[in-house]
């Protein structure tokens, strides 16, 4: 079915179901204001609960005059919580009497602290930070605000246990506590409880999801595994962007910034309710920019280009057009709908190789429904990849670069219910059901186009109970099925939250959670070329086998089966090296070949007192027929880099089984507080163990090298001179030994020889083998990993020292960066796993009011250098640390709504990497001119 016509359809059910009149019982109203100032506050949060639960009975965020309306309350006595990010929380016990609208009007005072916000992401229900059970981040709108960057998802920089590792001027990697990639899919990311990954491939492509700085109410990052409530996949973390809602942030925003790397662009919101009941927002963004580029004449850059085929386009360029639609039915039931569509235009690293997104489209259409206790919404994400290229592959030898297609789509739909069971628990209970469609014409997932459908549904139930008014027992178990793998998967939770008092809270948490592979791992199926070498990239939906004979191990040393790509028996099967008969019956041709003159001259060079009668009977007495050449030159394996870089020697390959699903256990500890009413302290260790780790592309065949070919050929021809009687006595009577004459011959044809570093053949999979008179591919591919163990713990304090300044600070440390064979329990020595990420990162900062207008802040970061093992991108990422500076003045007193801000990102232009095959990046600065009205 048409995603569109999906979408009216389900928007249409949601209505009809709504219809009915809901019961009103008791209603509250009132108004939010501002303390100190008196000003309304739009986008508060109030709720009702049970008293002495956290059990939710109603809510409501405030109009943009502050005011609130909670209707269909039934009788009784309540307690109230209003919450704003930047205040403290106020709460207070109201009766209600049915029938009857009661007033409570409330003025927060400020100093609140972002640890116990409200979140909605970590159990997907309502709670304060202090009472999840999860390790929980919260970034407001006005952090937000203060990052002068090209994207939003850069304001993350700072976040505890969040590795950021920017490849250009607007494009990151984000990955929470490791485990990074070049084309990263472990973070889940969501954009208004949507998931906003690129559709099929599960990329997240930041620079397109609709997350724009004016538009972003706040961030919310949940750290650890998800897979309990939000399904197989969600085992490395939670980012959730939050936007702002048309009926409580009203008005029209407007931004131009730009600064170095000759940047510019902006942004615009425009939000109005047109009645109680109806309102709307769009929000656009468009950015340009030179991005940062590789050096051609720095040797490690070089590598990257070696096989470019179009010379690189380092203009960068995005634009983001979205909108929303909110319908209020009733005072506790909202009608939501969201459209968007986004552009790109960059170069972009992934894990074939370096891509050009040229124009690479993603669309969104989504209908959410909120009635009560009842979630349910029905979403649709599609791609274009316009006219995007891989830069290394040209299989029509045009020199163009190949364009890839990719008009993939990602239907999802999901309820959720909440109930209370009781006064002391509480139960949410929901259905999820995804279809992934690829569709990229065979130029990404090539063989498989026809079989690449993924089918994926879940059940999940939560249960909360307050064992005691100090004491909380969280369960939560879901079940998934998924049509590739064809298993029922459960994955269980289970927290104990410990709140001694209102202040300070301790949690012990057990996730189990699985992850089913995505479909890049299982169907990709894209060549590249890499020094004159084709590469083919494949997914392991099946399993890869490599052929051995029993044989050919008496022959070579091994038992592996090779496939030739010497020209004359291209694509045939071999054993690991290369028979001498057929080597001397080249090199003897070449040199027959060669004119007599020219020969007889060359001989004459060695020192050879010949004639051209002489060398013509020598010629004659060499040939293969009457000089037999046998033996056999065993060769080496070497894994090849697409890069440039030296072979690495292996002794053996393993087969690649038919990939599983990742299973990872977490175990966590927490501590969340506020101390004195000022510091702000959270520590989380965790020890996480993955069975089935789904590595990166890793290269799996290789190339079969003889770096002893001469010497052996130059044995095997002594023994042929030397079993030719007339050749022998021939060479006698010239003083010549078979010795000197076989160093010659061979010397001669050094050209034709293979040498130690050419590949003579390579040992492939069966169901990689192209056949008989094709040349053999190398191949990359998708494997499980069999044990991955390793622990750390983030630890991050924030110092209100009083009302204008206020300094953070975050360590984070994981016990290993790099998993060798031994670690993972992999019999192959040869397969290793790095956690492309630091194992240590601090980061802190201030931030500063020196007047009611003017406010500067400054953040540091440290990241420790970690080894990168991903796809093409094998190196080292060194050391760095990286200083920025921010400076907001508000100029309301010209202007009403205007304000300035500005930022130098790397301060001290320590010129870094923060990836292997990512350019050098220096100092930026970036300036924004904000008007709102």
């Amino acid at each position: 079915m048409n995603p569109l016509r999906l979408l009216s359809a389900f928007a249409l059910a949601l209505c009809l179901l709504v219809l009915p009149a809901w019961a009103q019982n008791a209603t509250l109203v009132g108004t939010v204001t501002d303390a100190e100032t008196g000003d309304p506050m739009p986008g508060a949060n109030v709720v009702v609960l049970q008293p002495g639960a956290a059990t939710l009975v109603g809510g409501s965020g405030t109009d943009n005059d502050g005011t609130y309306r909670i209707s269909g309350l039934p009788e009784g006595e309540y307690t109230v919580a209003v919450r704003f990010i930047g205040f403290q929380e106020f709460t207070t016990d109201v009766t209600l009497t049915a029938g009857q609208t009661s007033t409570l009007d409330v003025a927060l005072q400020q100093g609140g602290f972002d640890l116990n916000t409200v979140v909605v992401t970590a159990s997907r229900q309502q709670e304060k930070v202090l009472d999840s059970p999860a390790s929980v981040s919260v970034l407001s709108a006005e952090e937000i605000q203060q990052t002068v960057l090209p994207s939003a998802i850069s304001a993350l920089r700072n976040t505890t246990g969040v590795d950021v590792a920017q490849t250009g001027v607007d494009r990151q990697e984000v990955v929470l506590r490791g485990f990074n990639n070049a084309f990263s899919t472990s973070t889940y990311a969501l954009v208004d409880y949507r998931e906003a990954a690129v559709p099929a491939l599960a990329v997240n492509l930041w620079s397109l999801m609709p997350i724009t700085s004016l538009d972003i109410e706040r961030v919310e990052v949940v750290r650890g595994p998800g897979s309990a409530l939000y399904g197989a996949g969600v085992d490395a973390g939670v980012i959730h962007f939050i936007t702002k809602d048309p009926f409580t942030h009203q008005g029209t925003t407007v931004s131009l910034n730009g600064g170095s790397r000759s940047t510019y662009g902006g942004q615009f919101r425009h939000a109005t309710a047109l009645s109680d009941k109806f309102a709307f927002k769009v929000v656009g963004e468009y950015l340009s920019a030179n991005d940062w580029e590789l050096d051609a004449n720095d040797p490690s850059d070089a590598a990257f280009l070696r096989d470019d085929v179009s010379e690189r386009n380092n203009n960068y360029e995005k634009y983001k057009v979205n909108g929303e639609i909110q319908y209020r039915l009733a005072d506790d039931v909202t009608l939501a709908a969201n459209v968007g569509t986004s552009a790109l235009t960059a170069v972009v690293l992934s894990g074939i190789g370096t891509l050009q997104a040229d124009g690479i489209g993603y669309s969104y259409g989504q209908v959410r429904l909120q009635a009560g206790n009842l979630f349910a919404q029905l979403y649709a994400n599609t791609n274009d990849a316009g006219d995007s290229f891989v830069y290394a592959q040209d299989f029509n030898n045009d020199n163009v670069s190949d364009p890839v297609v990719d008009n993939s789509t990602t239907i999802i739909a999901q309820a959720q219910y909440d109930m209370e069971l009781g006064s002391r628990q509480q139960l949410i209970v929901g259905v999820d059901y995804e279809q992934i469609r690829p569709d990229t014409e065979r130029t990404i997932n090539g063989r498989n186009e026809d079989d690449d459908a993924i089918t994926e549904a879940g059940v999940y139930a939560q249960s909360t109970t307050n064992l005691t008014e100090k004491l909380d027992l969280t369960l939560a178990l879901r079940g998934d099925y998924n049509n590739i793998v064809e298993q029922f998967q459960l994955s269980p939770r289970a927290a104990l939250v410990f709140k001694p008092n209102t202040t300070n809270t301790f949690r012990a948490t057990f996730n189990r959670a699985f992850s089913s592979p995505g479909s890049n791992s299982n169907f990709l199926d894209i060549a590249v070329q890499a020094g004159g070498v084709t590469v083919r990239n494949r997914g392991s939906a099946f399993g890869f086998n490599f052929e051995r004979n029993p044989a050919f191990g008496q022959i070579a040393g091994s038992d592996l089966v090779a496939t030739s790509l010497v020209p004359s028996t291209l694509g045939q099967p071999t054993p690991v090296g290369l028979p001498l008969d057929d080597i001397y019956g080249s090199v003897y041709g070449g040199l027959a070949a060669i004119p007599t003159a020219q020969l007889t001259a060359l001989l004459q060079q060695q020192g050879l007192p010949v004639n051209e009668q002489v060398t013509a009977g020598l010629v004659q007495l060499l040939n293969p027929a009457v000089t037999q050449v046998d033996g056999f030159s065993s060769g080496i394996l070497a894994l090849l880099s697409t890069t440039g870089g030296a072979p690495r020697i292996v002794s053996d390959v393993s087969d690649v089984p038919a990939l599983d699903q990742t299973t990872s256990t977490t175990f966590e500890v927490g501590y969340k507080g506020i101390i004195n009413d000022r510091l702000l302290l959270a520590v989380d260790g965790y020890y996480v163990n993955q069975k089935n780790f789904v590595g990166p592309l890793l290269m799996e065949t290789p190339a079969v090298l003889v770096p002893g070919l001469s010497a052996d050929l130059t044995a095997a021809l002594v023994a042929g001179i030397q079993g030719n009687a007339q050749l022998s006595g021939t060479l006698a009577n010239f003083g010549l030994t078979a010795q000197q004459v076989a160093e010659l011959i061979v010397g001669l044809s050094a050209d034709q020889l293979p040498s130690a570093t050419t590949p003579v053949a390579i040992v492939q999979p069966t169901e990689n083998n192209p056949g008989v008179g094709n040349a053999p591919e190398l191949l990359q591919a998708y494997r499980n990993f069999g044990d991955v163990d390793y622990y750390g713990v983030d630890i991050t304090a924030q110092l209100i020292v009083n009302d204008d300044l206020d300094v953070f600070g975050n360590v984070s440390v994981v016990s290993d960066d790099f998993f060798d064979a031994e670690e993972l329990g992999e019999e192959n020595q040869d397969l290793v796993l790095s956690l492309n990420a630091p194992r240590f990162k601090a980061k802190g900062g201030f931030s500063y009011d020196l007047t009611s207008a003017l406010s500067v802040n400054a953040s540091g970061r440290y990241v420790e250098g970690f080894p990168v093992r991903s796809g093409p991108y094998t190196g080292d990422v060194d050391s760095y640390f990286l200083l920025d500076l921010g400076a907001g003045y508000d100029l309301s007193e010209f202007a009403e709504g205007l304000r300035v801000d500005f930022q130098i990102t790397n301060l001290l232009d320590n010129e870094h990497r923060q990836f292997v095959g990512a350019p050098n990046m220096g100092i930026m600065g970036m300036g924004r001119v904000t008007f709102g009205f």
